[in-house]
């Protein structure tokens, strides 16, 4: 039987192809927010126009941000409606790509709110205000995890019984999915080559972090796990810590385990070891100055990535660049030489003055065996893409 997003799909094709595509990325207090011009014929010849976009932070109120994000659109609006809108969804589960927000996908994203409780609720609470304002564009939820539903079993299962992945869905999921692709793709654009002929190890530095193995386009392993907050050490997030040491302030010392995870996701990290900030600017710049708990948290920074950068390096028998992404992997020359230290043996070595420019460009920052790039992540024009995609699948 035809559904209703059938039906608006139908509409839109007869309006034209060229349409106006709205991206939210939804936190906890703020929403991102950008406004593309696309079509099937401007995505393929990457000539898709960013007409507008902001950050509105302090949020209260989803429905009272996007009136104010219509009102900062309007100009690039003039007048016409939006066709799309993609949601960012941090956790998706198993779906494999992007779809159609429907109310078994909403109920699907909500039961998975429990996995991502910093970012799913928030992702919603944006659709369910975007979908009052705009119920005639379709919405598509484009999810984080989708890019690494390539993972082989024995990267995404824990080595538990296995019952817990049949019954329970424990597993290893992988987020920053969207960045980690949209820069794999770049880099085979820059290359004029396509993803497949290269094996990547890109590293997705801000708040959040996480290293990805990419061979031949497809993520065959990632740092983060059943929740984002597996791996590497984050602005507030810990990442790796020993189950039994967790298990060891449940059990022996008291702690509540409600708390203990809020401490997990948002006391700990860059913030807890420097005693300073999640800011990795504010941490840098304390360890210049001498503090030596910031020099702690930026050596065991640069000393959890370079090691899955080794692994990575192993799991694919190779690679051909080492990527840095996102607000310290792109602008953060320190982080970037703290990490490569140490990795020539491997072929990794940065060169001082290029990795040193200030530039917001996609450059090469060194050129040994295995080549280091710094790659301006562009996650807002994925999800419109992924919109486009879905509201003309053909």
């Amino acid at each position: 039987m035809p559904s209703e997003n059938d039906g608006l799909r139908d509409l839109h094709a007869r309006i034209g192809y060229r349409m106006k595509i709205l991206v939210l990325n939804a936190g906890s207090s703020s929403l991102k927010y950008a406004l593309y011009e696309t079509s099937p014929e401007a995505a393929a010849a990457d000539s898709d126009q960013l007409l507008g976009e902001g950050l509105i932070e302090r949020v209260t109120s989803m429905s009272d941000a996007l009136k104010t994000a219509f009102t900062e659109l309007a100009p690039a609006l003039g007048g016409e409606t939006v066709t799309g809108v993609g949601h960012r969804i941090v956790h998706g589960g198993t779906f494999p790509g992007s779809v159609i927000i429907d109310a078994g996908v909403e109920h699907a994203i909500d039961e998975l709110s429990a996995l991502a409780p910093l970012h799913n609720p928030h992702n919603l609470a944006a659709y369910r205000a975007a979908r009052e304002h705009l119920p005639n564009a379709i919405h598509v939820a484009v999810f984080d995890t989708a890019f690494h539903q390539t993972l082989p079993q024995h990267a995404y299962a824990y080595a538990m019984p296995p019952e817990y992945l049949a019954e329970k869905k424990i597993r290893r999921y992988g987020f920053h999915g969207i960045s980690h692709r949209s820069v794999s793709l770049r880099f085979a654009k820059i290359k004029g080559k396509r993803p497949e002929d290269f094996r990547l190890v890109i590293c997705h530095l801000g708040n959040g972090c996480s290293v990805c193995a990419v061979d031949g386009g497809r993520s065959i392993d990632t740092s983060m796990g059943f929740t984002p907050l597996e791996g590497l050490v984050m602005g507030t997030r810990s990442g790796d810590v020993d189950a039994s040491a967790l298990l060891h302030l449940i059990v022996r010392e008291g702690e509540d385990p409600a708390a203990l995870l809020h401490t997990l996701n948002n006391a700990s990290g860059l913030q807890a070891v420097s005693g300073v900030s999640n800011d990795m600017r504010d941490v840098l710049s304390a360890a210049d100055s001498g503090n030596e708990r910031a020099r702690l948290a930026i050596d065991t920074f640069c000393y959890r990535a370079k090691k899955f950068i080794g692994a990575y390096i192993a799991a694919m028998n190779g690679a051909d660049a080492l990527v840095f992404t996102a607000g310290i992997g792109e602008h953060s020359a320190p982080i970037r030489a703290g990490i490569c230290e140490g990795l020539d043996r491997l072929g990794i070595a940065v060169d001082p003055a290029l990795n040193g420019a200030a530039s917001q460009e996609a450059r090469c920052i060194g050129s040994s065996s295995i080549s280091v790039w710094v790659i301006p992540t562009e996650e807002q024009l994925m999800i419109a893409r992924d919109t486009l995609a879905c509201v003309h699948p053909n």
